[in-house]
């Protein structure tokens, strides 16, 4: 499949690639179409910040406080998208009510004490200026308006049973300037955030009544209810646990609460509840007991039904399974949804008959159709022969609405036909990036005869920084997960900035990647080292076994768990690579478990761990390695970085350069998490990237 065979086209450069609009979301409106959400480069106070398509004012990167913050607004879905919300503003969620009004969380970004101040929410009218409505200590999570319904979640202190007492608990911490936290359960923390010593709560308020009564004028008040006009929150009764998940029914009567609670010592397991909003009563709908969790996909319109993921655990024992199952909110009682398909969905509803689904889809994605009772969906749009993979369906009233993206294509909107699946590419409200190469295929067979493949992105004309059109030098991406997919664009390592400096780009989906089956997770499940290092291999041979890739000069990246791929490729391959690097990586798994957020990974890798520790083959690493590595990961803690760091100083046999000094290099992130998210580190992390490939392998 060819991209491009244009010269002309101008290409993907690390600043287009990080300064492009992002399309990143979708709001369903029920009076018609969808709003969506952008995400953009905060540019100077002093700038015009530029529409979709055009070039921002000034340089993002010269002199500007703001310039590492991206901020999300939201636009309208129209054949001239326009900005609806400020851009000095970020919005963190939005939902649109029944009357077309859209309601959003948003923070200002441009004030001297950002980080202080807490997202409020706001309501936009179809005509007229946003209105704030109402303000927090803490600020706002979500929102989901329905009917007369207004529910959200945010922090709530400890021991507060209302927003007076919430906000004069707060207060009280603040002044006291307290921040250590008592801690009485697993987890400490999850991904970049620390939790407690508040947890998220649901806030319920009544939209028809926004008169602010009940508060008396003090600050204390003001600060919990908001100024005259706004809404009023009550607290709403949460089981014990953290609410990770909250739907509301089309006639805002029900809510349905995933919350994550404790188990067992450091196992988390996700039950379903039901709420009634008005009466308050709250009951269970399914219990979860490990390794069986849930996670609420979507309500049906006339509020029936629940669509539920039901997935049994990676354990010692089990691999990750997902399936679909639908529960009756009245009577509680489950029955399987699709029980012949095999891939994993993410539901929404079309009406009460029907629902549709996204997944990914051997190195694609695939839109899917079928009803309640049926045995397995049908393929409704993508799959094979379209290098497509869809996300964010929105039912609106003309149609279905959903984001489109591919490896070469930067996400952009389309619309459905629920019939026939013809697929219409609507005006686009956000960036269109056109890379300057060719995407292709690579397909091989694996050791034990399941076929394998890969995205094989290339250079389409020579390069300044590699004259020579071909052969390519090689540069082999392993994704994370390891539940995961080559098959949609991404901002993090994108491969075409790469490609524009002259490498070849493989991206393979080895064993455990999703799309393929359960039988294809199975593969590689209970050996992290095994079957997907085999698979790697030989994709990897296979595309070096092509005229136009160089064999003698590679290069193998990876983050996440393609980090710790990458780790036990460097103690594995000798000097096949000249160079490996590793990102937010998994070194030492007999203690990694134990120090991340998720408890159960401790008992699911300890066996394996003394087979599958990338430390354990540190004596045989020989080619310089690039350590990647954020302070505030708390999915692969720093201390991974750390000891990968020091052993590598330590145990690697890789030689010292012509001066004496290690060839190795650790690039440290102390303010970014499990990923790089500041323009300006984001960038740095391209250009060191691709200055230690040029270095070590074509001696740059």
């Amino acid at each position: 499949m060819t991209i491009s065979d244009t010269p002309a086209s101008p290409g993907i450069s690390i600043d287009a690639l990080l300064d492009a609009h992002r399309l990143n979301g979708l709001a369903a409106n029920p009076t018609g179409g969808a709003v969506a959400l952008v995400q953009t480069l905060q540019q100077a106070p002093a700038a015009e910040v530029a529409e979709p398509g055009e070039p921002a004012d000034g340089d993002a990167a010269a002199g500007d406080p703001n310039a590492g913050d991206y901020l999300t607004a939201l636009y309208t879905v129209d054949e001239v998208p326009a900005r609806l919300t400020s851009p000095l503003a970020s919005v963190g969620a939005a939902s649109v009510d029944d009357a077309g009004n859209v309601w959003f969380i948003a923070k200002r970004a441009n004030t001297a004490d950002d980080a202080a101040e807490d997202a409020s929410l706001w309501k936009l009218p179809a005509r007229g200026e946003a209105i704030q409505m109402a303000t927090r200590p803490g600020g706002f999570s979500s929102v989901t308006v329905r009917g007369t319904t207004v529910l959200a979640t945010g922090p709530i202190a400890h021991g507060a049973y209302d927003e007076k007492t919430h906000a004069e608990l707060r207060d009280k911490r603040t002044a006291h300037k307290v921040t250590g936290i008592l801690h009485d359960s697993f987890p400490l923390r999850s991904w970049d955030s620390d939790l407690g010593p508040d947890r998220d709560g649901l806030l319920i308020a009544d939209c028809s009544a926004t008169d602010g009564s009940v508060t008396d004028g003090s600050a204390t008040d003001r600060r919990a209810t908001g100024d005259a006009g706004t809404l009023s929150f009550r607290h709403g009764p949460v089981p014990a646990g953290r609410v990770t998940g909250v739907e509301l029914s089309a006639d805002g009567a029900v809510a349905v609460l995933d919350v994550r609670r404790l188990e067992e010592k450091t196992t988390e397991v996700t039950d379903i509840w039901r709420v009634d909003i008005a009466s308050g009563d709250v009951r269970v709908l399914l219990h979860a007991a490990h390794p069986i969790d849930y996670t609420t996909e979507a309500l049906s319109p006339s509020g029936r039904f629940a669509a539920v993921s039901e997935q049994t655990a990676w354990t010692a024992e089990s691999n990750l399974q997902q399936r679909s199952v639908l529960v009756d909110l009245a009577t509680g009682t489950a029955q399987p949804l699709w029980p012949a398909a095999d891939q994993w969905y993410s539901i929404t509803w079309l009406d009460d008959d029907t629902l549709l689904a996204t997944s990914d889809y051997r190195g694609r994605g695939a839109v899917w159709i079928g009803g309640p009772d049926d045995a397995q969906p049908r393929l409704l749009a993508g799959g094979a022969g379209q290098p497509y993979h869809y996300s964010s369906l929105v039912t609106a009233p003309e149609g279905v609405l959903a984001i489109r993206s591919s490896v070469a294509e930067a996400p952009h909107l389309v619309a459905i036909d629920t019939v026939s699946g013809d697929v219409e590419i609507r005006t686009n409200p956000a960036d269109d990036l056109a890379p300057d190469g060719r995407l292709e295929e690579v397909v091989t067979t694996a050791a034990d005869g399941t076929e394998i493949r890969a995205w094989l992105a290339l250079p389409s004309t020579a390069s300044a920084a590699e004259p020579a059109a071909a052969p390519h030098p090689l540069a082999v991406f392993v994704h994370g997960g390891p539940w995961g997919s080559w098959n949609a664009w991404t901002y993090r390592w994108n491969p075409w900035p790469f490609v524009e400096a002259g490498y070849a780009v493989l991206m393979p989906d080895p064993a455990i990647s999703t799309g393929y089956g359960q039988a294809f997770i199975d593969r590689g499940q209970q050996e992290l080292g095994g079957t997907p290092f085999d698979d790697v291999m030989a994709l990897a041979d296979a595309a070096i076994a092509r005229a136009d890739i160089d064999e003698t000069r590679q290069a193998l990246a990876g983050g996440s768990y393609g980090g710790y791929m990458a780790n036990w490729v460097a103690g594995h391959t000798g000097d096949r690579f000249r160079c490996i690097v590793t990102h937010a990586s998994l070194w030492d798994v007999t203690t990694m478990g134990a120090t991340t957020d998720n408890g159960s990974w401790a008992l699911a890798m300890a066996e394996q761990a003394q087979t599958y520790s990338p430390h354990l083959s540190v004596g045989d690493i020989e080619v310089p390695v690039l350590v990647i590595h954020g302070d505030k990961d708390y999915r692969v803690p720093i201390g991974q970085g750390q000891q990968l760091w020091f052993d590598l100083l330590t145990f690697s046999k890789t030689p010292l350069d012509a001066h004496g000094q290690t060839q190795h290099r650790f690039l440290y992130y102390p303010n970014e998490n499990h990923w790089i998210l500041g323009r300006g580190n984001a960038r740095q992390w391209y250009q060191e990237f691709i200055a230690f490939l040029h270095r070590h392998v074509i001696g740059a």
